[in-house]
């Protein structure tokens, strides 16, 4: 059963959340620089520390907003490794204190959390991501705000978890590319949308129009 000292500070059976911060910003660049952790969408890759220290700002945001934000997920024991995705080579030892990934829950415009986690790939294949979306889940909805989050058709595995901690399908389709500099990397693929609960219909849409 997870196990917490604070509504920000989580703890389960191998891991501990702690809300993002900016000593975690080289850590968490190592992760999302990673191409292994952007096989289904290889143009989010971060390139540039600034976009860390940007996640780490927006978090921070989010936390004073809505006390929820980014969490750095950390090992409290040693681990072995998997396997490197790809080859039949074994992953070196992931090392308690270890920064394997971030956790999210940040409160968007809209109105709504948007859930969402990403590991390193060395940490794949024996359940830290399930582990961490549960607790992280589980603090978010405490809040008011409806919790939502998004992931490309393409990615089954990030599918199946959010299936596995208890979030429900209420979305899925393709958008259409536009013109526009901001326009999202994933506007013209197909996606899916769960939530935590039924969504009003212009929450829906306007979760949609995010990409």
């Amino acid at each position: 059963m997870p196990e917490s000292s604070a509504p920000e500070f989580l703890s389960t059976t191998r891991l501990r959340l702690a809300p993002l911060a900016a000593a975690d910003v080289a850590e968490v660049h190592a992760v999302y620089a990673d191409p292994g952790t952007w096989l289904h969408l290889p143009t989010g890759r971060h390139t540039a520390l600034a976009q860390a220290e940007r996640m780490v700002d927006e978090s921070e945001q989010s936390w004073a907003a809505s006390g929820l934000g980014r969490w750095a997920i950390r090992l409290r024991h040693d681990l072995p490794g998997t396997a490197l995705p790809g080859t039949a080579l074994p992953g070196t030892t992931l090392a308690a204190g270890m920064l394997i990934g971030v956790a999210s829950a940040t409160l968007m415009d809209c109105g709504a959390h948007n859930f969402g986690y990403r590991l390193t790939p060395a940490s794949w294949g024996i359940g830290l991501a399930t582990e961490a979306a549960t607790v992280a889940l589980a603090a978010a909805q405490a809040s008011a705000y409806p919790v939502t989050a998004r992931v490309l058709a393409g990615n089954p595995a990030s599918v199946r978890v959010l299936e596995r901690i208890g979030l429900t399908l209420v979305w899925r389709g393709q958008g259409v590319a536009g013109t526009a500099s901001d326009q999202p990397a994933t506007a013209a693929l197909e996606r899916l949308i769960f939530a935590d609960r039924p969504l009003k219909p212009d929450l829906l849409a306007a979760i949609i129009n995010l990409g």
